[in-house]
C-alpha cells in the first residue's frame, strides 16, 4: 500500500443538510467530495511553482484527485513514481537514499561527479501545507456552499420530474 499524507476537513454540516434532501445520499456525498478534491488539487498545483520552483514535469502532471471506493474521503496525491518509489511522497516527507549494490552513490551535477555514501532529501511541505491552507480559508467555504447549492438544485429538479 502506498504511503499517504492525511489532511482532514469538516463536512458534518454539509452532510447533515444533504441527508434532508431527496435522492441518493451516497452519490451526493461522492459529488461533493469530488468537487472538494478537485479544488484542493487545483490549489496545490497553484502553490507548486512557489514551493518546488518548477511547473512542469511528471510530478506536477501526476497530481490527481479521487474519491475512495467507500465514498467517505477524497484523496489528492501525486502518482508519479520511478522503480516503485513514489517520489511525490518522498519529496513531501523526506527520505535517505543509499546505494543498493555498491559502496557509493555516484551522480553528476554539472561537470562534476559526486560520490556519497547516502543522500538525505529534506521534507518539502508541497501537498499537505497548501491543502490545509485551502481547507482553512474562505475559498473552501465558498466552494462547499456552491457544491451544496448545486446538489439542492439537482434534488429539486429530480423532485419536479416525479
Amino acid at each position: 500500500m502506498a504511503e499517504m499524507i492525511s489532511v482532514k476537513a469538516d463536512l458534518d454540516e454539509t452532510m447533515r443538510l444533504l441527508k434532508e434532501l431527496d435522492g441518493n445520499k451516497a452519490k451526493m456525498r461522492r459529488r461533493v467530495l469530488s468537487g472538494i478534491g478537485q479544488a484542493v488539487k487545483s490549489h496545490v498545483k497553484k502553490s507548486y511553482k512557489n514551493l518546488l520552483h518548477k511547473q512542469s514535469g511528471d510530478l506536477y502532471k501526476s497530481l490527481n484527485s479521487k474519491v475512495i471506493r467507500s465514498g467517505k474521503a477524497a484523496i489528492v496525491s501525486p502518482s508519479a513514481s520511478h522503480d516503485k518509489v513514489r517520489y511525490g511522497y518522498v519529496l513531501a516527507k523526506g527520505s535517505v537514499i543509499k546505494p543498493k549494490n555498491k559502496e557509493f552513490l555516484t551522480f553528476r551535477i554539472g561537470d562534476k561527479w559526486i560520490r556519497k555514501h547516502e543522500v538525505t532529501i529534506k521534507p518539502n511541505d508541497w501537498v499537505e501545507g497548501p491543502a490545509k491552507q485551502y481547507l482553512s480559508g474562505s475559498s473552501y467555504k465558498q466552494k462547499l456552499d456552491a457544491l451544496l447549492e448545486k446538489e439542492i438544485q439537482r434534488a429539486e429538479k429530480a423532485a419536479q420530474k416525479k
